[in-house]
């Protein structure tokens, strides 16, 4: 059973003139809300659900299914997401495979502005977004990784309204209020990532709301754009420069990647941030970097040894430097560590010829 409906609300003056539910609309008509949305739009139907221990991918994606599916768990997410307790973070593109079993297609794009987080709810697509947080005196100790879904937002209260598993839904239960100003110093530091379940029906209807950012090659080139006017700023940091180098590397353009991930790493980085992000791995396997691979690797596996991904990339240094026999056991180990990952699982087939 689908949950579609939109709140509306729209200002006139200071008095409100209307509160009403509405179907989504039809691809033809969404150049309405695409080119000048509503002051206000929360959307009803998303299952609330507080997160177990680092579970909250599984919770954020949960709640966003909910909105389309009723047939949805948080514990059987958990089993597809985490398979292993040790498990320490769920990439987006695992959260979209599993979205697929429940008929629904995805999409996932860096760059994120407000604009796009309100052109989506108010036509009525729920938005999960990657952010940062932390609760403590240390950031490079305490920071992590966290996914929330933006459900609403309200411009005459300047907030979007969120489902957050581990902050909470707001006191009315109706959305969690973070306020516009507040959003990109959260949302930043994981390149304003975002993410976006939709029925395979709906795809026109979605593609007119992105609009250019449906083109992944324009997205990137968007958000290494956005990147570079970042790193202009008096308060730019080592997130800028990590984004910097996860934006190149997507571009292909490894070396100027690898640099900038050094940089960010010179200044420094928090501890966790390698539990989430592998472009750094990337960009440098493809310069040849074999060794800083490697120490890189264990440098987080010091940390937490439940990073299947990191294994992974340990497994395509060995194979550059001609030792298969090495690059299958750690391939085992990522695979014990999540049989549902999918890019170790090609790679070991490769590798054992089947």
């Amino acid at each position: 059973m689908l949950k579609r409906l939109v709140i509306f609300i729209f200002i006139v003056g200071i008095s409100v003139t209307s509160v009403y539910a509405i179907e989504r609309p039809q691809p033809d008509d969404a150049g309405a809300n695409y080119g000048g949305v509503p002051a206000q739009a929360r959307l009803e139907g998303l299952e609330r659900v507080w997160q177990d221990f680092n579970r909250c991918s599984a919770a954020a994606l949960t709640m966003q299914l909910s909105y389309w599916r009723e047939d949805v768990n948080y514990w059987r997410t958990i089993d597809n997401l985490n398979p292993n307790s040790d498990d320490v973070s769920v990439r987006l593109d695992e959260m979209a495979i599993y979205a697929e079993q429940f008929g629904l297609k995805s999409i996932e794009r860096s760059g994120g502005t407000l604009e796009i987080i309100k052109q989506l709810v108010s036509n009525g697509f729920p938005v999960l977004i990657e952010n940062g947080y932390y609760d403590g005196g240390n950031v490079m100790l305490d920071w992590m990784s966290h996914n929330k879904v933006v459900m609403g937002y309200d411009d005459n209260l300047g907030v979007i309204y969120t489902f957050d598993s581990l902050l909470g839904f707001g006191e009315d239960n109706l959305g969690r209020p973070v306020p516009y100003d507040s959003l990109d110093a959260i949302w930043r530091p994981l390149n304003r990532g975002y993410f976006v379940l939709y029925e395979p029906e709906d795809e026109p209807l979605l593609r007119q709301v992105m609009g250019e950012q449906w083109d992944l090659d324009y997205n990137t080139q968007w958000t290494y754009e956005m990147v570079l006017r970042d790193l202009e700023q008096p308060n730019a940091d080592s997130f800028d420069l990590f984004n910097l180098g996860t934006t190149l590397t997507a571009l292909g353009r490894y070396e100027e990647a690898a640099d900038a991930y050094d940089r960010a790493r010179g200044i420094g980085l928090p501890m966790r941030m390698f539990w989430y992000q592998f472009g750094t791995f990337e960009a440098y396997l493809q310069v040849g970097r074999y060794q800083d691979v490697m120490d890189l690797a264990r440098n987080v596996l010091g940390n937490e040894d439940g990073v299947e991904e990191i294994y992974y990339y340990i497994a395509r240094a060995y194979i550059a430097q001609d030792q298969p026999d090495y690059a299958v056991a750690n391939l085992e180990v990522a695979l014990w560590r999540n049989p549902n990952f999918i890019a170790a699982r090609e790679l070991m087939d490769q590798l054992q010829g089947t």
